[in-house]
């Protein structure tokens, strides 16, 4: 919440500098043709007209920003790498959660798949293994409605933090759980929130849903660290 008032009140700052520069810069074009008329040199007009420049100049910026956006940021996980916001220790791993879970009842594998860092994304397996991890969704037979698994701030199972010569990295992992229809399921989410150092690492690095009789399974993944099952139903 303070981080979107600040960024508010930045853009509401910029669009009142930009009308007072709009609003000085008519002012001084109409003095300066005024002082023409009257055999002037008009200065103040060309003075205007520089002025001008300036709002013209921040509109560009933000249009540009705002194309680029679109076209770079697509997912929760583009956030993290192409911004240097610090998404948070616990909003971050829930808005993961909430964007997968999404994803997957939209059948939108595209976002799904975007929001895993490249490094498995690279993994000539990756495919195979989001394939049969729908087909075993599919068997379990379920409804994962975020807002069932939202309900809590979860249980933090994991969080790593490096900080060499100003770079830093952020590791984190979160185990929520829901009931649904009279079944306790666990979602296990870990993420790379953050890396100036290697942005391939950055985004969904665990994404492990578990039945009430798997619990045991998901926290010895979870302890040993095992960073080979990056997607699994257990």
């Amino acid at each position: 919440m303070g981080l979107a008032v600040g960024l508010l009140l930045i853009v509401l700052l910029m669009a009142l500098a930009c009308l007072a520069f709009l609003i000085t810069a008519i002012v001084f074009v109409v003095v300066g043709a005024n002082q023409k008329k009257k055999g002037g040199k008009g200065t103040l007009g060309k003075v205007g007209i520089g002025l001008l420049m300036v709002p013209l100049l921040v509109l560009l910026c933000i249009g540009g920003t705002v194309i680029w956006r679109k076209v770079m940021i697509k997912c929760v996980a583009d956030e993290w790498r192409f911004t240097s916001i610090n998404a948070g220790e616990g909003s971050a791993v829930r808005n993961m959660l909430r964007s997968v879970l999404v994803s997957i009842d939209d059948g939108d594998m595209e976002t799904f798949k975007r929001e895993f860092t490249l490094d498995i994304r690279n993994d000539r397996h990756f495919d195979d293994v989001v394939d049969d991890f729908f087909d075993e969704l599919d068997d379990l037979d379920v409804e994962l409605d975020p807002d069932e698994f939202l309900a809590d701030w979860g249980e933090s199972m994991f969080f790593d933090t490096d900080h060499y010569h100003g770079k830093y990295r952020y590791d984190i992992g979160y185990v929520y759980d829901a009931q649904i229809d009279g079944q306790t399921y666990y979602i296990y989410v870990r993420v790379c929130t953050r890396d100036d150092q290697y942005r391939n690492g950055i985004g969904l690095e665990q994404f492990i849903v578990c039945t009430e009789d798997k619990i045991d399974e998901l926290y010895e993944i979870i302890e040993d660290d095992d960073a080979d099952i990056y997607l699994d139903v257990l």
